[in-house]
């Protein structure tokens, strides 16, 4: 059981209290966690009248995410002197079940109970940047404290020195986990020694920004332990000896905004931000800024422009924002994910956090996890950690004992893998020697349903129109990849299109002023190389085996089914359609049809194939 929830537990015991706890995170918030917890207070007030919960004392409250958003609705119940026990899919009409069997029965309700395969998934991650995630009521900043919470910065405050606490992290050899994967030591010593002007001006910042679609890691810990993403922060603001604190997130990202600002509010009330912070001579304060919902957000140069009320455009570097950022002066970045990581390093000592990891890449790193696998969501994990270990002891394997046909890792911006490289361990080197990248660290794990030229498309569909449009490069190179894309997809395509696009993409990689420019062509590039036999069956046959390309639909009706009920006729545009009366059946003539596939979805009794 991680630490956070023993400490939780134990307090309860010793009140006598028995609690329950609805994770509130957006995915939970989705799934109607807000009416299962009314629902809860609801039955626990009503057999409180009644008499039936006895001389028991039940308490509720809400946790932040924990990551396994296919469980949702995530209930715990903690009864003094036993183990946790987790309900999960939980629905109000369970509820008077769930209070009825386990606290006035004793009994778990085994219908919604979690198997053993969720206490054990949970039990293998190296929870760092999430250890209090699902444990601790994110809007409380007592019960932070009660795990342990602003610890580190009063260790730092009391007895490290500004240039100590870098050393300390540059020891622990923690990467930025916003997909660079830069030293965050050195980082931070860049920062610090910068030149600023006479007042001495730094700036510090999280990075709260996620454009990608598949990835939510950092909302996610902002939702979950805002404080500790704040107490990280501080204790970066205090190594660098920053002047201004500033988070960055989306204004779509509604739940994190509130409680980070609550708290903020908080730790100013508790003497851990503002003047002279727990006694000490440093001073700071931290406030949120709030984007716009824009992928090119993320770069950090644009991000900068946006707080200084300027259009988002990348700028080239050098200059590094460490020497020159926010306004003209040192400022440091750091993803949300990062600065969460840094409270536990100092608490725990640099060599605690060396000691995971490859050499290379200390650490473990939070992935989003998707696809056609049986559980899904967010999972904190050693970087050692195998594609396969994922797949196959973390996630459940591949939906219905199907075989695993590609990896897909780094979101938008990242690359395919092949089967044969699920050995690949998900460090930063061992990614991108296999042709891939980090990027915001999702994954998805497709079998053989998903077609590899089609989700290139979606790739460079979504960043063609995120470009902020600034490099020529991107701006243009993007779209005339998008274009031989929907040739090979559409019937049109020629086996020369395939040397084309790898010239054009390795054209733009070299050439885009950004790294998202830079890796936007990832998706083509290692779909060429490892599945070209795929590209080479678009062209030559014109076939599509997972039958996700649209274009290449050859319609054929089969006349011992169709019922000639005329359903097909009227949605079809061209009027390639025709029979399908009472008396004939249905016909298309393929020179007219156009693959929009209109037919096929208007048919009920699956004549069209």
């Amino acid at each position: 059981m991680p630490v956070a929830e023993e400490k939780e537990q134990a307090t309860d015991k010793q009140k006598g209290t028995i609690k329950i706890t609805v994770c509130k995170s957006l995915s939970g918030i989705a799934e109607g966690a807000e009416k299962v917890y009314a629902e809860f207070e609801k039955q626990i007030a009503a057999m409180g009248a009644n008499a039936e919960m006895g001389d028991k004392n039940c308490e509720m409250g809400q946790v932040g995410c924990r990551g396994y958003c296919s469980r949702d609705v995530l209930v715990d119940v903690y009864v003094p002197g036993e183990p946790r026990v987790t309900y999960e899919k939980v629905k109000p009409e369970m509820v008077s079940s769930i209070l009825k069997d386990h606290i006035v029965g004793g009994k778990v309700f085994k219908k919604a109970a979690s198997k053993e395969d969720y206490y054990e998934t949970l039990g293998k991650q190296q929870r760092v940047a999430m250890e209090f995630g699902g444990a601790i009521d994110p809007e409380n900043i007592d019960e932070y404290i009660s795990v342990g919470g602003y610890e580190a910065l009063k260790k730092v405050l009391k007895t490290f020195k500004p240039g100590e606490v870098i050393e300390e992290i540059k020891k622990s050899g923690l990467r930025g986990k916003g997909g660079g994967g830069f030293v965050t030591g050195v980082k931070w010593e860049k920062a610090a020694t910068a030149p600023t002007d006479d007042l001495g001006t730094r700036y510090i910042m999280v990075n709260g920004d996620e454009g990608n679609p598949a990835s939510y890691m950092d909302r996610s810990i902002m939702e979950g332990c805002p404080h500790q993403v704040v107490e990280g922060l501080l204790i970066g603001a205090y190594a660098i000896q920053a002047t201004e604190g500033i988070i960055y997130t989306r204004s779509d990202y509604t739940i994190a905004v509130k409680r980070l600002n609550k708290a903020l509010e908080q730790a100013r009330e508790r003497g851990f931000l503002g003047k002279n912070i727990m006694g000490s001579d440093f001073s700071i304060d931290v406030r949120v800024h709030e984007g716009m919902e824009s992928f090119i957000n993320g770069e950090s140069t644009a991000l900068m422009q946006t707080v200084e009320g300027k259009r988002p455009m990348p700028k080239a570097q050098p200059p590094h924002s460490c020497n020159n950022g926010l306004w003209g002066r040192p400022t440091l970045l750091n993803n949300a994910e990062t600065w969460s990581t840094v409270p536990a390093i100092i608490r725990k000592g640099a060599d605690w956090y060396a000691g995971m990891g490859p050499d290379n890449a200390n650490g473990c790193k939070v992935w989003a996890i998707s696809g056609n696998i049986k559980y899904n969501g967010l999972m904190e994990l050693d970087m050692n950690t195998t594609f396969k270990d994922v797949i196959e002891d973390y996630c459940g394997g591949i939906q219905k004992k199907k075989a695993l046909k590609v990896i897909h890792a780094g979101g938008v911006t990242g690359g395919f893998l092949p089967p044969e490289m699920a050995d690949t361990k998900t460090d930063y080197e061992s990614l991108l020697n296999a042709g891939v990248i980090m990027g915001q660290a999702s994954f998805a794990a497709y079998d053989e349903s998903a077609c590899v030229v089609d989700l290139a498309k979606f790739c460079i569909g979504f960043n063609e129109a995120e470009t902020c449009g600034k490099c020529t490069p991107c701006r243009i190179g993007l779209t005339l990849i998008r274009n031989k894309l929907d040739d090979i997809s559409e019937g049109r395509g020629k086996m020369e299109d395939l040397e084309d696009l790898k010239n054009l993409c390795e054209e733009i990689n070299v050439t885009s002023l950004c790294g998202l420019g830079e890796t936007a062509v990832h998706a083509v590039l290692t779909g060429i190389k490892y599945f070209r036999k795929e590209y080479e069956r678009h062209i030559v046959d014109q076939i599509c085996d997972a039958a996700k390309c649209t274009g290449l639909y050859h319609y054929v009706v089969k006349e011992d089914d169709c019922v000639a009920c005329g359903a097909c006729i009227k949605p079809c545009p061209t009027g390639a359609i025709t029979g399908g009366t009472r008396k004939e059946a249905a016909h298309i003539d393929m020179d007219l049809c156009i693959n929009c596939n209109a037919c096929y979805q208007a048919c009920n009794f699956l004549a069209i194939l």
